[in-house]
């Protein structure tokens, strides 16, 4: 039986999820007393979408902040380590050498990222111990602000980072942790763009110029991140693709990535797709997306990734720039901040 070319670049590309919500599922899971979380349920999908690589994220949920953000982003570190050490698929990846191993031997390499300071906002400290206990990407805020910086939800107050988020800036440049911009304020945005003296990522942002949303970056945000060495990760939650989420599409997810292309280049775009799959309680069915949202047709779970490969195809893109936005491109930075 042939095989499909587009089907073979995608299986044999390393896949890089830049942005994923897992571990609050795992947290959540084991907390009710499931066991296996990520070998059971999410590594048959990882692989059914091609998944080679996820930034996995500590996100804590609002109800834990601020009093409690350190104590729930360790519990759920801790939920996501005890459940890695219960399977071979998935492993953690502290080390450049554990990276290069997962991806050879067809394991899943997760990388730990932090999405929202406020777990490391007592002090530069903090975020040392959780670089020991792996984490190479942190987003200063999620929509909030906090005691580092400005996050987009707080837009009207036209804050920046602050004296703590420009230590912590400078922390984290030497940790060789790569700072993410995907929820700071426009101000909070240009000053982590003036402090840094290492590359910034939006892991997971989309263009403004095809979606009003708040959350996305505008054409001068993006150069600018490209400028760093760094790159945007495209997102493919509805309400980031289209003014009308009605309207959103694994097309309107492919007008992003032109866009951006178009400004940057292909050699600085991924993928971000902010996906965290979860069974729903009594449904029997998948769903994606934050708080229920859900991405665009055609790309409704992660498993839907090799319909981006397919639409890179048929829109021109050679093997080198699709192999490059699934991951290639990504990849090179974790391995970088992993060494």
């Amino acid at each position: 039986m042939s095989v499909d070319p587009v089907d073979r670049l995608h299986r044999d590309a390393v896949v890089v999820d830049c942005h994923s919500d897992v571990l609050c599922d795992v947290a959540r899971r084991r907390a009710a007393g499931e066991h296996g979380v990520l070998e059971r349920l999410h590594l048959p999908r990882w692989r059914e979408g091609g998944v080679d690589v996820v930034v996995a994220a500590l996100y804590v949920e609002e109800e834990h902040k601020p009093d409690r953000a350190l104590r729930r982003a360790v519990t759920m570190l801790g939920a996501g380590l005890d459940d890695v050490s219960e399977g071979e698929g998935v492993v953690l990846c502290r080390s450049g050498e554990q990276f290069d191993r997962a991806i050879e031997r067809g394991q899943v390499a997760l990388v730990l990222g932090i999405e929202g300071g406020e777990c490391v906002q007592d002090g530069v400290e903090s975020l040392r111990v959780f670089a020991e206990l792996g984490v190479r990407v942190l987003g200063l805020t999620w929509n909030q602000r906090n005691l580092l910086a400005e996050g987009i939800g707080e837009e009207r107050a036209n804050g920046g980072l602050t004296e703590l988020g420009r230590a912590m800036v400078a922390e984290a440049n030497r940790l060789g942790i790569l700072l993410d911009v995907s929820h700071l304020s426009v101000k909070s945005f240009w000053d982590l763009i003036e402090a840094s003296r290492s590359p910034v990522i939006a892991s997971h942002s989309n263009a403004k110029a095809l979606c009003a949303h708040r959350r996305n970056l505008d054409d001068d945000q993006i150069r600018a991140v490209a400028d760093t060495g760094g790159f945007v990760g495209v997102n493919a939650v509805a309400e980031f693709l289209d003014d009308d989420p009605e309207r959103a599409s694994i097309e309107r997810l492919l007008d992003h990535i032109d866009h951006i292309v178009g400004l940057i280049g292909p050699e600085r775009v991924a993928l971000g797709p902010d996906f965290v799959d979860f069974m729903r309680a009594g449904a029997g069915a998948w769903s994606s997306g934050i708080s229920g949202t859900t991405g665009p047709n055609g790309f409704a779970t992660i498993t839907d990734l090799p319909n981006v490969t397919a639409g890179l195809a048929r829109r021109g893109y050679d093997e080198t720039a699709i192999r490059g936005i699934l991951g290639g491109n990504a990849r090179k930075m974790l391995r970088a901040a992993l060494t």
